[in-house]
């Protein structure tokens, strides 16, 4: 059966979705987001512990290209993080795009701060950027 978190991530929306699931859910849907072409992208919160190790983590993920932010191999700002929630649409053609923040809970508990921080970005970006990529703290 297909869940409202399903539908969330596979349908088509102006608006994406910070979702706080627990893993057999998102497990239970990950090959059919898969069929229907919705790119699904993982980190690791656990490993987590700093803005830095935030904009590398995502800039390798999102697979941002060498030399889209010159010489640097990740960008070091907030405005360059939000400016590559943009471009993966680019750079991964699908119809969709998701990404599982897996060890959520260790990272909310380490460093709440820092997740705070990443949700108050991914809110900035969806609503006043061009943003549509789905967040999901998988607990």
């Amino acid at each position: 059966m297909k869940t409202q978190l399903y539908f969330d991530l596979a349908g088509k929306t102006d608006h994406p979705k910070i979702h706080f699931r627990e893993s057999k859910e998102v497990e239970e849907i990950m090959d059919d987001l898969r069929t229907e072409n919705v790119a699904v992208f993982e980190i690791d919160g656990a490993a987590l512990s700093s803005r830095e190790d935030l904009f590398k983590a995502f800039a390798m993920v999102l697979r941002k290209p060498k030399g889209w932010y010159g010489e640097e191999e990740y960008p070091s700002n907030v405005n360059a993080f939000l400016e590559y929630l943009d471009d993966v649409l680019d750079w991964v053609p699908a119809k969709g795009h998701v990404v599982l923040v897996r060890g959520s809970e260790q990272l909310w508990r380490a460093q709440a701060r820092l997740a705070g921080d990443l949700t108050e970005w991914w809110q900035f970006a969806t609503v006043t950027n061009q943003a549509t990529v789905h967040l999901v703290f998988v607990w």
